[in-house]
């Protein structure tokens, strides 16, 4: 019996160790990222049969839990009245309690009712059936769509719940939820006819309020934890060296222009032309410049052509088609097309793809690939049908289709000139025939004059429509606030990396200084610019602005270089280091892989969820990239022999406050979820990375409670640096190459080689510090 005690003891040790906590967190890490792979490469039931549901993995996060109470007792947190990392602990063995709690004896399921019909059974996940304490009646369902378009803007069921002798009639939507004896009811989906819902159904009471108890412990044991007198952040930031205050400064770059290859209106007419309302295939109504503009970018890749402006290149396709069908502006891609079809180089025109008798190039080949199973395909033959779409495209453009400026009384339906048009819009019609006529004739006044009358036309007939906002959305296009931005933040930070390093090895002189807070206040300047820009496209859309992988990515570069500014007054050389990186970030989002158009929101994420969820989270990536570049620098440094302390300083505090960030936000996007459609986990892949992130930065904030690891030359700048990877996998792996509901879908920008050469160079850099730090080792 003392023998057995005695061994539990060494065991209860042994669990409570700081190493048995990194160990815990790494091997969480690695299941949870073995089970993403088997999603993707098998299916979702064969991840939750061999990780998420096998007795080991609930064994791993109940050994976690222990290892939670038992650090936190022998640490003696209660009575050294450290509530903040008490909260924090506990709160993690609240949440994963409630979880297991909800796993006993909690359950979902769906209801499938039809309209007029009623239905008290439901069908769970494991395909039994339970007879529920109420009745529910479908009186009407309504998938609603934004006018003019086929794009969903909401899908909602209007239901009687009859529940003890009282009858309650609701509307159920996304994100409205119906509550009813415990339960809660769902806007899941809908049948095809449109005429039956599909509810889900969600019943976990005990196991809502103990997730939800943990949550509340959890954000206010990390603020507490973070901010307390003598934490961890604290005590690294009275570590830092002060720096001076900044003054004034401002920068300006200069923009060439190339000659136009045809005959076009000059930009001020197209200037005046990208003024008129259209309406968009999502939706949209917006200027005709921002709809100018995605054509383009849709046909020739590119946001200018040959000098030209998108309105240009619109009006010039709508009133000259004949001279535009011989422009090379349609995008072949990248990938080759096939040898028989004569098709050489990245661009090609519209008479260019037509033999000597008339017939069109891809005819044959597009009936070929159509008939073939869409997992078949090659990349060659998914190039051809690119190709194909913008062919189609171009010529509906050419012969006066695709561009529906002329709305209909109630501006729920829009008109291209080409169509047949009711009675009703041909007032329109005539005035835009005459704007045409006069920009063909060089009748300048006659197509003024038209012009002007044909908008007041549009505007009059759209009294629901926000001036305002089309103005803005003007200035936001014209500006082009993100563009200057990166290469403002490209030149700006080299500038301000070349004087800080150039003050560390040559020394500072008051000159030196001087101009290093003018860059300083010139990068603040642009940081102002890049927030203006986020506030025009919110105000713009409607929305937050991070909702599709480009805003996400413009959002990370203005959290990167914020992240920057609030560690700028003890080190200048880390906002160098920010800029630079928000530059690249910026950069990379300008690359044509990524789509700038804005678009409207699905039924999904129209909750106030989305700006609390999104941003919190994303402006963590923010300062982990802080963290990577102040890692990749510190190797440099190690390489060239001249180590920079306050990197390692800057490094962990900006590290800690990515992982607050990131926590926080994970668990309002488990309240999102549930709140939303009744779970809060469901193990997709983008869910299961962020958690991934999560548990390698919480190891890496951790080590230094294992000395003999913290104090290892470079350990702690080389993990700060591989961590990052896994915020990579996260942000853009899960979007690009796994399936799930948060992924953008596949990218043909988005190459291996890019990311294999990265972790090449990486690794390589990594080798050289190292065996440049072992070469000033003393001998024995």
């Amino acid at each position: 019996m003392l023998r057995m005690m005695s061994l539990m003891r060494e065991i209860y040790l042994m669990l409570t160790q700081w190493r048995a906590t990194l160990l815990l967190l790494l091997l969480l890490s690695v299941a949870l990222a073995g089970a993403t792979w088997l999603e993707s490469s098998m299916n979702s039931e064969a991840a939750r049969a061999v990780v998420y549901n096998a007795w080991w993995f609930l064994l791993l996060l109940g050994l976690l839990i222990l290892n939670f109470i038992g650090v936190s007792l022998r640490l003696g947190l209660w009575r050294r009245r450290r509530w903040g990392a008490l909260l924090l602990h506990y709160g993690f063995a609240v949440i994963l309690f409630g979880a297991l709690t909800t796993h006993i004896w909690g359950f979902e399921g769906v209801m499938h009712i039809r309209e007029g019909a009623s239905s008290d059974r439901l069908m769970t996940s494991r395909h039994e059936a339970r007879t529920l304490p109420f009745t529910v009646t479908l009186n009407r369902f309504a998938l609603l769509r934004y006018p003019g378009s086929q794009t969903p803007s909401a899908y909602q069921s209007e239901v009687t719940i009859a529940y003890q002798g009282q009858r309650i009639d609701r509307l159920i939507s996304m994100n409205q939820v119906a509550h009813v004896a415990g339960y809660r009811l769902y806007q899941s989906s809908y049948d095809p006819d449109e005429r039956g819902t599909i509810l889900s159904v969600n019943y976990d009471p005990v196991g809502t309020a103990l997730s939800y108890g943990g949550y509340l412990m959890l954000c206010v044991g990390l603020i507490g934890a973070v901010g307390a007198s003598g934490s961890r952040l604290r005590r690294l930031y009275a570590r830092l060296p002060r720096q001076a205050m900044l003054v004034l400064w401002g920068c300006g770059i200069a923009l060439g222009a190339e000659a136009y290859p045809v005959t076009t209106p000059d930009r001020a007419e197209a200037h005046r032309f990208g003024g008129v309302l259209v309406h968009s295939s999502e939706g949209r109504i917006e200027p005709v410049e921002s709809y100018a503009s995605e054509i383009l970018r849709k046909l020739y890749h590119r946001d200018h052509y040959q000098g030209l402006t998108p309105n240009q290149v619109l009006l010039g396709l709508w009133t000259d088609p004949t001279a535009w069908r011989g422009e090379p502006l349609l995008y072949t891609g990248k990938q080759p097309l096939p040898a028989e079809l004569g098709i050489q180089g990245a661009y090609v025109s519209l008479d260019g793809l037509f033999d000597a008798a008339h017939r069109y190039r891809l005819h044959d080949a597009v009936e070929r690939i159509y008939a073939k199973p869409a997992t078949a395909r090659t990349k060659g033959e998914q190039a051809v049908l690119k190709l194909d779409e913008r062919v189609n495209i171009l010529y509906g453009l050419l012969r006066g289709a695709l561009l529906p400026v002329l709305p209909d009384a109630t501006g729920a339906r829009w008109y291209s000139p080409s169509d047949t048009l009711p009675e009703a819009v041909q007032a329109a019609a005539r005035l835009l025939e005459q704007y045409r006529q006069g920009i063909v004739t060089h009748t300048t006044s006659q197509a003024t004059q038209a012009l002007e009358q044909f908008k007041a036309l549009q505007y009059a007939g759209l009294p629901q429509l926000r001036p305002g906002q089309i103005e803005a959305e003007r200035l936001y296009n014209r500006a082009d606030l993100f563009r200057w931005a990166f290469r403002g933040d490209l030149i700006l930070g080299g500038v301000l990396l070349g004087l800080t390093l150039w003050g560390i090895f040559r020394g500072r002189s008051r000159r030196l200084q001087r101009v290093q807070r003018g860059v300083m206040v010139g990068i603040f300047v642009l940081f102002g610019l890049h927030t203006l820009g986020l506030a025009l496209r919110g105000y713009i859309s409607g929305h937050a602005p991070w909702t599709t992988a480009y805003e996400s990515m413009v959002y990370v570069g203005w959290a990167t270089v914020l992240s920057g500014i609030i560690f700028s007054r003890r080190s200048p050389l880390v906002l160098a280091l920010a800029t630079l990186l928000g530059g690249v970030v910026l950069f990379v989002s300008h690359l044509n892989w990524l789509d700038p158009q804005i678009t409207p929101l699905v039924p999904v994420l129209k909750s106030y969820w989305l700006m609390i969820h999104v941003s919190v989270v994303t402006a963590s990536y923010g300062f982990f990239g802080i963290c990577a570049v102040c890692g990749i620098t510190a190797l440099l440094a190690a390489i060239a022999r001249r180590p920079l302390p306050e990197l390692r300083i800057v490094n962990e505090m900006a590290m800690i406050i990515g992982l607050v960030l990131l926590t926080i936000g994970i668990f309002f996007g488990a309240v999102w979820a549930n709140e939303s459609w009744g779970r809060y986990w469901g193990w997709d892949p983008k869910e299961t990375w962020a958690l991934i992130t999560m548990l390698v930065y919480a190891a890496v904030v951790h080590l230094h409670f294992i000395p003999r690891l913290y104090n290892k030359p470079l350990f702690f700048d080389v993990l700060s640096v591989l961590s990052f990877s896994t915020v990579l996998m996260t942000f853009f792996g899960v979007n690009y190459l796994l399936s799930g509901l948060h992924s953008y879908g596949r990218s043909e920008g988005l190459s291996g080689w890019i990311v294999a050469g990265s972790a090449m160079g990486v690794g390589l850099l990594i080798g050289v510090a190292r065996w440049r730090q072992a070469k000033e080792k003393p001998r024995l």
